[in-house]
This record gives C-alpha cells, sequence and structure tokens, in this order.
C-alpha cells in the first residue's frame, strides 16, 4: 500500500500530543476533585468513576484521530488496470494565499480569481500533470504532480489563506521550492505563479527564477490584481466591522498588482508573463505549456484502489462509539 499525500502522515505527531493533553488535565481534575471531596464522597456524587467506559472513550477518539490522518494521506492500493499513462509535461502551480490575495479589487478577491483561472487552464490543457505548492512567507507542498485532476482541483479548492504559516509573500521561496523540492522526472517541467507580484520576504524572485531556469525549468507566471489595487483585509473590531491593514505610520496599506516585478521574473525563468483577468490568457497560457510530444508515466493515483474511505469510516465509527458507551 502507498501514499498518495504522505506528508499528511505527519498529522499522526497529533495524536500523542493529545493524549499528553488529556492525560495532564486529567491529573488535574483528579487532583481538583480529591481536594473537592473524599473518596466516599465522590463516588456517591459520581465524581470517582472508574468505569471501563470511562476508560475506553478516551482511547477509542484517539484511535479514531490517527485514523482520520491515515485517510487524509489517501492510503492507496495496487491498481485495478493499467496505471500506464500519457502526458506531456509536469505544471507546478505555486499559488499565492499571503493576505494582499484577499484584497477585493477584482470580482470576490485575487485568490478567487486566481483559483477560477488555475481550474480553467486545467481544463484548456489536461494533458499535463499538476502539482500544487501554496505559499505565503514559506512555501509548502500539498500536491505532488499527478493526472489525476480531480484531486489536484481538489487541493486548488481548499487553498484558503487560513494555510498560511507565515505573514509576507515569497514569491522567490515558492519558485525554489517547486524546482527543487520535486523529483526530477522525465517530463519537461515548468512553474507557474499565480500571485499579484508583490515580494515582502525570502530570496529574491528574479534570482530564484534564474536558478529554476538553470534547473531545466521554465517560470511562467498569471499576474491577479488591478494596477490601482486595493486595501488588505485585516481583523474585524469588537462590533463586527471588517478593519484594514495599515503600516508603520497607521496609514492604510494598499496592494497594487506589480506586472513590471512579474515580467522580470518571468524573463529571467525564461516563461512569460500573463495577466489573469484578460480572457484570452487562459487559451494562450494553454498553448504554451502544451506539448506535441507525449511521454508514457506511471501516476500512482490512476487506477489505484482507494482505501482512505474505508480508513475515514473506521475513525467515523470509532468516534459514534464514544457516544453510545
Amino acid at each position: 500500500m502507498s501514499l498518495g499525500y504522505p506528508l499528511f502522515m505527519l498529522l499522526l505527531a497529533a495524536v500523542p500530543a493529545l493524549a499528553l493533553v488529556y492525560s495532564w488535565q486529567k491529573k488535574r481534575d483528579d487532583k481538583a476533585r480529591a481536594a473537592f471531596a473524599d473518596a466516599g464522597m465522590s463516588a456517591r456524587l459520581g465524581l470517582g468513576d472508574k468505569s471501563w467506559r470511562k476508560k475506553a472513550a478516551p482511547t477509542l477518539l484517539m484511535l479514531a484521530a490517527a485514523l482520520a490522518a491515515v485517510a487524509i494521506a489517501r492510503p492507496l492500493g495496487p491498481s485495478s488496470g493499467d496505471e500506464e499513462k500519457t502526458a506531456a509535461m509536469d505544471v507546478i502551480v505555486a499559488l499565492d494565499i499571503s493576505d494582499s490575495m484577499g484584497v477585493a479589487d477584482v470580482k470576490s478577491n485575487r485568490l478567487s480569481v486566481a483559483k477560477d483561472f488555475v481550474k480553467k487552464l486545467v481544463l484548456a490543457a489536461p494533458n499535463n500533470r499538476y502539482g500544487l505548492v501554496l505559499f505565503s512567507g514559506d512555501a509548502i507542498i500539498t500536491c505532488p504532480p499527478t493526472l489525476d485532476q480531480d484531486a489536484f482541483l481538489t487541493f486548488v479548492d481548499d487553498a484558503d489563506f487560513q494555510r498560511a504559516n507565515l505573514p509576507g509573500t515569497a514569491i522567490g521561496e515558492a519558485i525554489l521550492t517547486a524546482a527543487t523540492r520535486f523529483k526530477k522526472d522525465e517530463l519537461p517541467r515548468v512553474v507557474l505563479v499565480v500571485t499579484d507580484g508583490e515580494n515582502t520576504y525570502g530570496a529574491d524572485p528574479v534570482k530564484a527564477a534564474k536558478t529554476a531556469k538553470q534547473a531545466g525549468l521554465k517560470v511562467y507566471a498569471a499576474g491577479v490584481g488591478t494596477s490601482e489595487g486595493g486595501r488588505i483585509p485585516g481583523s474585524y473590531d469588537f462590533f463586527g466591522n471588517l478593519q484594514y491593514k495599515k503600516d508603520k505610520e497607521g496609514n492604510i496599506v494598499v496592494s497594487k498588482l506589480d506586472e513590471d516585478a512579474l515580467n522580470k521574473i518571468t524573463e529571467a525563468g525564461g516563461g512569460r508573463y500573463f495577466a489573469a483577468s484578460d480572457g484570452s490568457s487562459v487559451k494562450a497560457l494553454a498553448k504554451e505549456l502544451t506539448s506535441k510530444s507525449k511521454k508514457a508515466i506511471k501516476d500512482p493515483f490512476q487506477g489505484a484502489k482507494e482505501y482512505g474511505p474505508w480508513f475515514a469510516l473506521a475513525a467515523a465509527a470509532l468516534v459514534a462509539m464514544t457516544m453510545i458507551i
């Protein structure tokens, strides 16, 4: 059995952490009960119940959490058919999820438009493998290159601002992650950065694009936003009013699409820049990412038996048991 998303197995580390928190909390509660009443009174009040039901429930919940983590990692069994498929190239999408992508200078907000652009691209160039890197102040891999476009688009749909680990926008880090963290394969590779172009943190994006080009990748970019820009949404105040981000002087920060920066990045990376708001951009980019030569590859996501739902069902059953006992 293999795993579609092995990185999610790291969630298993949360299980012993939950166990430690529960153990500490139980000891604290037991100590508080002991201070409140003697053993006889605790028994009469039901505070000292040591039945197997009380002990079993936490154990079942821990097992359920472990099974849920395995389900999210997408365990795969042997293929029921021929796994060999043809693909033209690997397209690593680096999607910006920093705060500035919440600016509403385009329909809904920039992140919504960026997701829509990626979805249209997959439909227009379906013969590629697609992988996903999310970035803000750092970059994380959420989906390895796959021909399972439904799985890839699920990860695109799930991308939101809560996935950001660090504040800021590290375009250079995203390019380097896409260029160096994925295993070099027999297919030509490109990086598509979908962002507003405002780099605020990390490696220099132009130098990162040059590094990617030297590694045999082309760097493309899709710019999201407008030159007029807009305010960056922040938190809500006590009265529920949305507050906007301010600089050190107390002025509201305005984020703008930086097309000049994105043109420099793509020029250094040997690719091209496209404006996501331009209706013809998807078709033009799809043409760039379409190759007449295709190669036979093996994709573990294609035709493999899915065991994830069974692990999820087992986790749900254990949770139900804790509610019954």
